[in-house]
């Protein structure tokens, strides 16, 4: 029945349309029953089985992926990440003693964010987020325009 002829049916026939829709599934789940087959609104049997894997081939899968990502990153830069980690710090971790020491030699002047961005070979919004975070932290530190800085006290 299209949903619009519901509109026109008086609650006498809605009521025994659900009475005859009700009786129709007890029937049909009476000869599924009947039939051997199951029935199709209940749910029944296991749930489908997890796959595991083994041990041995997480070990191959792990494996091969140390080796993509190494030749992907080259030998230099992992032994680089190897290293910092023994540090207990990353690689570019000395940034304040660097952008210190490029303000001082910056003068009174000072530097903006894009030259020390290049000067460091850092990008631009790394630069100027460090600025607006842990540079705030530094008394010395001064603003002198937009996007410049000075070191002076």
């Amino acid at each position: 029945m299209p949903s619009n002829a519901f509109a026109e049916l008086s609650l006498q026939q809605l009521k025994q349309a659900v009475a005859v829709r009700e009786k129709i599934e007890i029937l049909e789940k009476e000869l599924s029953r009947i039939i051997g087959g199951q029935v199709s609104t209940a749910k029944t049997g296991a749930p489908p089985r997890k796959r595991k894997m083994s041990s041995a081939a997480r070990a191959k899968i792990s494996a091969r992926m140390k080796a993509r990502w190494a030749k992907r990153t080259g030998k230099k830069s992992v032994a680089k990440l190897v290293a910092a980690k023994g540090k207990g710090r990353s690689p570019g971790a000395p940034m304040k003693e660097r952008i210190v020491g490029a303000l001082k030699a910056a003068g009174k002047s000072g530097a903006t964010v894009k030259d020390l961005a290049a000067k460091l070979g850092k990008s631009y919004g790394n630069i100027s987020v460090w600025f607006h975070t842990t540079g705030k932290g530094i008394k010395e530190i001064r603003k002198v325009g937009p996007g410049k800085f000075a070191w002076g006290a």
